[in-house]
Formats: C-alpha cells, sequence, structure tokens
C-alpha cells in the first residue's frame, strides 16, 4: 500500500459509482417485489435517500478498494482474476450470512432474498474484477 493512496481513492470512488449504478437499476427492476411485500418492512423512500445511497456505495467501494491493497500479496493469481476471487469471497463473507438471516428472522418475500444473493454475487463479482484489473501495488 506504500504510496498508492491516490490509486486506492481513485479505483474505490469508480467502484463506488459502479455499485450505485447497478443497486439503483436493480431496485428499479426488482421494485415489484418491494411492492408485493409488507410496505412496514421500508422507510420511505423519498428525499434525499439517493444521496446516502450514493455516500454508502462511495464508502463501500473505499473500503473494498483498501483491503483488496491490504490483502493483495494473500490473494491467489493475478489481476482480473484475483480480483474475482476477492468479490467471491466479499460476497460469501459479507452477503450470505446477512441474507440467510434476513430469511430467518424478517417477513420479507423469499424470491426478494433471492434477488438481493444473486445480484451481490454479480455486484461483488463485477467489483472484485473492476479492483483487481486496476489496482497495482508499487513495489
Amino acid at each position: 500500500m506504500k504510496n498508492n493512496q491516490g490509486k486506492i481513492f481513485q479505483i474505490g470512488m469508480l467502484t463506488g459509482v459502479i455499485l450505485f449504478v447497478l443497486s439503483g437499476l436493480q431496485g428499479w427492476l426488482g421494485s415489484g417485489l418491494y411492492a408485493s411485500s409488507d410496505p412496514a418492512l421500508w422507510k420511505d423512500m423519498t428525499g434525499n435517500w439517493w444521496v446516502y445511497n450514493l455516500v454508502f456505495n462511495l464508502v463501500v467501494g473505499l473500503i473494498l478498494t483498501l483491503v483488496y491493497s491490504i490483502f493483495y500479496k494473500a490473494l491467489p493469481d493475478s489481476g482480473a482474476i484475483r480480483g474475482l476471487q476477492y468479490g467471491f469471497w466479499i460476497w460469501i463473507i459479507g452477503i450470505v450470512p446477512g441474507l440467510m438471516m434476513t430469511l430467518l428472522t424478517m417477513a420479507v418475500p423469499e424470491e426478494l432474498v433471492v434477488v438481493w444473493l444473486i445480484s451481490g454475487l454479480f455486484n461483488y463479482l463485477l467489483a472484485g474484477l473492476v479492483i483487481g484489473a486496476m489496482y497495482q501495488p508499487k513495489e
């Protein structure tokens, strides 16, 4: 990570923007599933919620890129393939357990949880691919 902060920031911002766009697209495509579930589950999505979503995704992009740079040498392969593996592990560790708990404890439609599971896999594989393709540590 030595003297790589600028590159980490740039890649993190790009990754965050990609995640933001994907979350908006997936929310729009899956809007029928949200509408068919109990309205008490969801907060009102009016006002500046999209700004909070953008900030959230930018922070996630930065964290993902920073963690990738820290564990860079521990990941097998190289380049984009290394990034894909990283994205897969982030999905397994970060997304799957939370969605399993959601399925077990909340009245969210099972179809919606499956959509979140699949879209999470796609999002984090793509994020890993971008990070892996762009990140090169300074020696």
